[in-house]
């Protein structure tokens, strides 16, 4: 007992013999900086040599679109779609969620309400200065309505680099693969999808837009449906550091693609 009451006199007496108020193990006394953040990596006088703060960032994007095809049925119709894109940026890591509307018309009948709404995470690492690598898995969630049964949630995952050329060109590819759920009906039959993307950007010496041009290619999840493929035209502009406007044209090369479509969006970031 006489031991163990002393240890404790000893720790007592140590504890306040040595003050560390902003706990970042250069004691009060000798301490040049004092309170700094708890995220910040100090030196042997207590000032900051790095911040290992992690930096928040939000946005959302409104977009808009038209194409000669309902893409989710798969039906030849002009169709009007709406979309609205959050993301959460915090470090490497990436938070998206994408909700869209749309109102078909083939002439006959007049379809509209929501598409598939995706929730996705996605991890960025670069392993060069110039190679940006961007990995995510995610769920379709069946918010989509009709008659084929397909109302169980999917799986999808994702894969994107960039490779930075130089200053003002790069290049960019990408793939996905969507896990399918739904059960077969009489009218259609389900597959899993792959698909990728390949393409070239241009960045303006004014770093304030770029222009872009890819080829898309993807599997229906209907196995009646051949592979859609069209090329596609991007253009986006930084209006400031917050606010940014683009849109993009595609040309259909396979007749499950339409023939032409072109849409538009507008982002803000805070």
């Amino acid at each position: 007992m006489y031991r163990l009451v002393l240890a404790l006199l000893c720790m007592t007496t140590s504890s306040y013999a040595y003050v560390d108020s902003d706990f970042d193990g250069v004691e009060d006394a000798y301490d040049l900086c004092p309170q700094t953040p708890l995220s910040d990596l100090v030196d042997a006088d207590g000032c900051m040599i790095k911040s290992t703060e992690t930096e928040i960032s939000y946005d959302l994007v409104f977009g808009m679109g038209y194409s000669q095809i309902n893409y989710a049925s798969q039906e030849p119709s002009d169709t009007l779609s709406s979309s609205l894109q959050a993301d959460i940026y915090t470090g490497r890591w990436w938070f998206q969620l994408v909700a869209s509307h749309y109102k078909s018309d083939d002439g006959v009948e007049s379809k509209s309400g929501l598409e598939d709404t995706s929730v996705s995470i996605m991890y960025r690492f670069t392993p060069t200065e110039k190679l940006s690598i961007t990995t995510g898995v995610g769920l379709i969630l069946p918010t989509y309505k009709s008659t084929y049964n397909n109302e169980e949630t999917d799986y999808m995952a994702s894969v994107d680099l960039d490779y930075d050329l130089n200053s003002r060109f790069s290049l960019f590819f990408g793939s996905n693969y969507t896990l399918v759920n739904d059960s077969d009906v009489t009218e259609e039959k389900y597959q899993n999808s792959y698909g990728f993307y390949a393409g070239a950007k241009y960045i303006q010496p004014s770093k304030k837009s770029a222009l872009s041009a890819a080829y898309y290619q993807n599997e229906s999840i209907y196995t009646s449906t051949q592979t859609i493929k069209y090329l596609s035209l991007g253009y986006t502009y930084m209006i400031d550091n917050s606010w940014n406007i683009g849109g993009h044209y595609g040309h259909g090369l396979s007749d499950s693609a339409s023939d032409k479509s072109i849409s538009a969006y507008v982002g803000y970031t805070f």
